[in-house]
């Protein structure tokens, strides 16, 4: 019989004393390909750092073993060079070097696992390397300084490292987040191929149109338990729900239109030496709230940092915020904002708990400048209570699942009862759950008068409640104006405003 290339036995996983995994049995033999299923802070990024060697079971709590290079072994050596991983937070990671690496560089370093691939390419090393980026429709970007890529080319670009490595096991977390409609299409076009060719992959999403052909078997897991495992053919009535925002989302009623909360005039923002926003002139008035559209690249999160005052527009270029003038400091201008977005996910770092996280936004800082009172953690502990995460007030932000931290931020964002909300991709990561819960709560922010900013590639996921769209392309804003949204049967309890 053949031995599977990873077995677990009755295994529990705990950190820092707590068990996140236990009792797990499951096998992966040659040829299968998996979708990890579940909600968030069910497990499932636990599980794949489990398979991939990076945790340790609990010792005498079951056993591990791998047979990815024939012979069976509990040694997790090697074994995570033979299932590299590709997600969006490693994608930050990389990002976050800023380093002058060409997309070529990138892909080959995939074939030693590091950073950068020190050694001068062989012949056959670079045909690994080159016929990976092929595959992913890269070769015309072999020479390109990653720093200009868009998410999704970088997505792309990461995906054909892993690839260069000629992997047993492909894992892929959430892969498609923060990525467009055109680019989740590429990937996962990408990924069917990649499968077809003989590389076996692991898959985590919450959302059933990712569910590729290609998958043969699914795991679910529920509170760090698998409570479902087995071949696949179809979408299963229960897999993640496609859409998320709209579900459940209750009527609005949307205060009057009235004064200029952000004014831009022919703004434009250069990044580096590179302009990514060209002439932009817009307005958001109070009571209006806005999806921003376009393609990876287009500028979208960059705009969202002018409204916010991380950025400034070029010479010739302006922008009002609220009543501001010069006079005013950028904590005023913090004090009427609430954001959410990957990069300040990717930015926290420190052992803080969510109550304590939630708390900064008070003062919108990362971390503390001051500590905060204890009315104002008691506030925030109680915001995650009404907001239905009580149990993730006490728990340490290094030990939460992705979905469950950008929960967090999002009470953050509300815990100062801002006048202002920008939310980059704030569905991402989040189950059809948690992403209908959010919309109730956006709901109740919008009620109470704060204006809404929410850039999304998923239409689905957007309040029914939206007034206005905006479109960006290569950095100019090409439409504008009043939006409703396409008739979704979903929506039905869900009045669109007047």
């Amino acid at each position: 019989m053949t031995l599977p290339l990873i077995r677990l036995e009755n295994v529990d996983v705990a950190l820092n004393g707590q068990t996140v995994l236990s009792g797990l049995t499951w096998r992966l033999q040659r040829g299968e390909h998996w979708a990890v299923l579940g909600g968030n802070g069910s497990g499932k990024s636990t599980f794949l750092k489990l398979v991939r060697g990076e945790l340790w079971p609990a010792p005498g709590r079951g056993q591990r073993l791998f047979a990815l290079e024939g012979a069976p072994q509990d040694s997790a050596v090697g074994v995570q060079e033979a299932m590299p991983l590709v997600s969006p937070e490693y994608q930050e990671r990389c990002q976050r070097l800023d380093w002058a690496r060409t997309v070529g560089q990138v892909v080959a370093s995939g074939l030693s696992g590091g950073d950068v691939h020190a050694a001068r390419l062989t012949a056959s090393e670079r045909e690994r390397a080159q016929s990976a980026a092929d595959l992913l429709g890269l070769h015309r970007w072999w020479n390109r300084d990653v720093r200009e890529l868009s998410t999704g080319e970088w997505r792309r670009t990461l995906l054909a490292r892993a690839l260069a490595s000629s992997p047993q096991v492909l894992v892929c977390d959430e892969v498609c987040d923060g990525l467009d409609a055109a680019s989740r299409a590429t990937l996962l076009q990408a990924l069917e191929r990649i499968a077809r060719a003989g590389t076996q992959l692991l898959i985590t999403t919450h959302r059933a149109e990712e569910l590729i052909p290609a998958l043969t078997h699914r795991l679910v897991l529920q509170k760090g338990r698998i409570v479902e495992q087995g071949a696949w053919r179809s979408p299963p009535d229960d897999a993640p729900a496609r859409t998320g925002g709209p579900l459940g989302s209750p009527t609005v009623t949307l205060p009057a239109r009235g004064r200029a909360l952000i004014s831009m005039e022919r703004a434009s923002v250069y990044l580096g030496s590179r302009r990514v926003l060209r002439e932009v002139t817009w307005q958001l008035q109070a009571g209006e709230h806005w999806w921003i559209q376009g393609p990876n690249g287009s500028g979208k999160s960059t705009l969202l940092k002018l409204m916010g005052g991380e950025l400034h527009p070029a010479l010739g270029g302006r922008i009002r915020r609220f009543d501001f003038t010069a006079a005013n400091t950028l904590w005023e201008l913090r004090h009427r904002i609430g954001s959410v977005s990957p990069e300040l996910q990717a930015n926290y770092r420190e052992r803080l708990t969510g109550a304590e996280v939630i708390a900064t936004g008070y003062l919108s800082t990362i971390g503390f400048i001051e500590r905060p009172s204890g009315r104002r953690v008691r506030r925030a502990a109680a915001l995650a209570d009404e907001l239905g995460f009580a149990e993730l007030a006490d728990k340490s932000v290094l030990e939460m699942s992705y979905g469950e931290f950008r929960k967090i931020l999002l009470a953050r964002a509300l815990v100062h009862n801002p006048a202002l909300l920008l939310f980059d991709e704030p569905f991402d990561g989040l189950d059809a759950g948690a992403r209908g819960a959010i919309a109730n709560v956006l709901a109740k922010a919008a009620g109470r008068g704060a204006s809404l900013i929410i850039v999304t590639h998923h239409e689905a996921d957007l309040p029914g409640w939206m007034t206005h769209r905006a479109r960006l392309e290569a950095g100019r804003l090409v439409e504008q104006g009043p939006w409703v949204r396409t008739a979704n049967p979903l929506e039905a309890d869900c009045k669109a405003p007047t």
